[in-house]
Parts: structure tokens; sequence; C-alpha cells
């Protein structure tokens, strides 16, 4: 079996390449990444002491925090390697640093070509077929994030037709941006079978869709990432997706990061977000206190260590979110990849809002028990906790919203109803703003 297509491989087949990627990943790491040899030296250890994965936790975990602080310290030197290994092919950026700037994550040559393979993983878990045609709903950032490239790369993976809508405008030099009717229109006249976006744009594109009797007959599936969906949301979204489009359409949701250049995905609503390419990613749940490895179907903080990169390398980083795995094989694709279980949630996001710790999570779930797929978002300010609605104002509605809000988390917010674009703006909506930050 080429090295590369693990997807439906045997459990055992799965286990042989892993431990074979991982020798070669640290015989590189402990002469040429930075940050790994720092880690040896600091807690004594050597590259014989790591045989296996086995061995893994005994490097300590990497922290977000470690990595905005100092990029360049986990990127591998690729000196004297082929040129494939040593030439950068793009930079992508993740999280930003206090000061505002984003985080470089550099992909040579040879990582890129692993990222054709796992998006091609992606779609292939999500039933995409030859002939689909795929409607990239992601905006155009100022720098480069990924969603946006990633997707027309992933078409170009599966040789699938992809049209770009290009919705929005992210900077006063951009003039190709696409209002939301004028996204419709692409999706209409291109017969798009696949909408992939995050689930909020995406709404709105399927609303506007049935407000204007758009033809989205030929939609089938949507992709979302970026955000989260809840089951009843994911339940609307489908509803109103069968309405304008297929009426066997379905929603796929990804767990996606810039650390993997692409994400774990569903091959079935509730069959668990898949590690599309195994040979690339190994992933570990721990104790989100002690860092202590958990067993398999225990919560914990989700680590990501890369089995196959030349670029930026990171091992047991910690993606910042908790969930559960599974490595049992899956019932829905048959496949033995792990899973996660559950739906991912952020480890680290409690807020103090008028002297009450919150759990953003129960915020939105509050919301979103009440208003189903509409949209919303919470705002914090120093003195003042909004939440916006999208909608005509509803004083029923607004009665209800705030009760569930005030009962959930012991803060009353105060309550807006705006335009479905009047939110505080990102490439993806973000449900709990603090704006102290």
């Amino acid at each position: 079996m080429p090295v590369g297509d693990l997807l439906y491989a045997p459990r055992e087949a799965i286990e042989a390449e892993r431990e074979r990627c991982f020798a070669e990943m640290m015989d590189l790491a402990a002469v040429r990444h930075p940050r790994t040899r720092a880690r040896l030296a600091a807690s004594g250890l050597a590259r014989a002491d790591f045989a296996s994965l086995a061995d893994l936790p005994r490097l300590a975990p990497t922290l977000k925090s470690e990595y905005m602080a100092e990029p360049g310290a986990f990127r591998l030197d690729g000196e004297g390697l082929p040129a494939e290994m040593r030439t950068v092919w793009d930079v992508m950026y993740t999280t930003g640093t206090s000061a505002g700037r984003p985080t470089p994550f550099v992909s040579t040559t040879y990582d890129f070509f692993r990222i054709l393979e796992a998006n091609r993983n992606m779609l292939r878990l999500r039933g995409a077929r030859p002939e689909d045609i795929i409607a990239n709903l992601f905006p155009l950032t100022a720098a480069p994030h990924g969603a946006f490239i990633r997707a027309m790369h992933a078409a170009a993976s599966m040789n699938l037709r992809v049209v770009a809508a290009l919705p929005g405008n992210p900077s006063p030099y951009f003039t190709l941006g696409n209002d939301l009717d004028g996204v419709v229109d692409i999706v209409a006249r291109s017969r798009a079978t696949t909408l992939w976006g995050v689930p909020s744009f995406v709404r709105r594109v399927v609303a506007r869709a049935a407000e204007t009797g758009a033809d989205f007959s030929a939609v089938r599936l949507a992709f979302v990432t970026g955000e989260g969906l809840p089951e009843p949301a994911r339940d609307a979204l489908t509803a109103d997706l069968r309405r304008v489009g297929r009426p066997d359409a379905w929603v796929s949701v990804s767990y996606g990061s810039t650390e993997m250049q692409g994400g774990m995905v569903e091959c079935a609503p509730g069959s668990g977000l898949h590690n599309p390419a195994p040979d690339q990613f190994y992933v570990e749940i721990v104790d989100p206190e002690t860092y202590a490895p958990l067993p398999e179907g225990a919560p914990g903080l989700v680590l990501l260590t890369h089995l196959r990169r030349r670029g930026t390398l990171l091992l047991r980083y910690a993606l910042g979110d908790i969930s559960v795995l599974s490595r049992s094989r899956c019932l829905h694709c048959g496949s033995w990849t792990e899973r996660l279980v559950a739906m991912p949630r952020r480890a680290d996001a409690l807020l103090k809002i008028k002297g009450t710790l919150v759990n953003p999570d129960v915020l939105a779930q509050a919301a979103e028990a009440v208003l189903g797929a509409r949209e919303f978002q919470f705002t914090v300010e120093e003195n003042r906790f909004a939440l916006k609605v999208a909608g005509q104002p509803d004083d029923d509605l607004k009665k209800s919203l705030v009760e569930a809000v005030k009962r959930a988390s012991g803060v009353t917010p105060a309550l807006e109803f705006v335009a479905p674009g009047d939110f505080v703006s990102t490439w993806k909506l973000k449900r709990v703003v603090d704006l102290r930050r």
C-alpha cells in the first residue's frame, strides 16, 4: 500500500507505518529542530529515549503561547536535505500574538504534497464524487489563513471543479469581493453540488437562496468548519439545505486547524471526526492539568503530533480543546483511523463577566436552545455585556432569550436585534467576543 494511503488500511498497517514515520521524524527533530533539541537537553533526554510512539509522553506538551512566542524555533532546518524538503512552498498564519501579529506556519514542497494527500482523504471520507463542483464560500483574508486556499487545493487533490465565490472584502486594496446576492448567484449558475465554508455564512447563503428562489437544486453537501455547530443547529441547516437543494443533502462537520492544514472530518453525521491522514498526524488525549495520558474514551485535552513534516514541526502540541478519542473501527465507513467522538470544546475559555466566571460554551448553548439556526453573537466590554441577534425585533423572543442566558450563566445580557451582517467581523463568526482584550 502506498505511503499516504492508509485511510482504509487495517489497524496494524496504520500503526506500523506510523512507527516508521515517527522514527524518521525524531531522527530529524533531534538534530535539526531547535525546539526539540532544547527540550531534550533541558530534560536530560536523547534521541535513543524515543524508541516508539509509546515513549512520546516523555516530552512535555507544547502550548500555543510557546509556539507563538518563538515560531522560528519550531521550524526544521532543511540544510542538506532534498530540495523538496527545504524549499518553502507557502506560509499560512495561525493565532495572533499579544501584539496582534499572526504566527507563521511554514510548509515546504514536501509538506504541500502531504497536504494534498490529507485533503484528498478528507474529501473521500465526506463522500465527494468525480462529478462534484465545490463552491468555496470562505472569504479571502488579509493574511493567509488556509481555509480559502486549502479548499482550492482540496479540489485539485481529487481533480474536482471548484468556483471561488470571494464573499466580502478583506481590505481596501481588494476589489473583487461579492455581496451575499452575488455569492448566491455564483452557486446557482455554477450548479455547485457542495457548499464549503463556515456554518454562519453557509446558513446565510442557503437562507438567501430560499428567499430569492435561486436554483440550488444541485446542492447535496455542505462542508462546514471554523465554528461550533451543535446538533440542533445542524438539523436546522440540513432541513434548510434540503428545501433548496437535493432531498438527501447533508451537512458534514470538520474540526480544522492551521496546524493540520486541513481537519478531522465526519463520514456521516454523528460518526465522529476522523483523522484523514494517520501517517501524518498522531492524536493524544491528556489530562488538561497534569498532561498525563488518559485512556481511550476519557475526555481530555487534545494533543497533535506531526509525523511527516519538514517545515514547521509540532510535537505534542496542545490545540486548546477538550474531546474524547476512539480507536475503534468506524461503523459507518469501516475506517480504522482514530476519531474524536465528542465535539471539541475550548479548554481555556472562561471569561469574567460582571464579576462572574462564565463558560462561553454555556452562553452559546443557551442561546442556540432558543434561537436554533438564527445568527447571534455575544460581546463583552468593560461596562457592557450584550447579545446581538439577527432579525426583526421580537419582544417575546427577547424575554425568553434573556431569561435563558441568565438562567444558564447567572449574567443578564443587553439584547439587540441587528441585520445579519452586523456582527464583530473575522473570517469566521465568533459566538462570544471579548472586546476587552
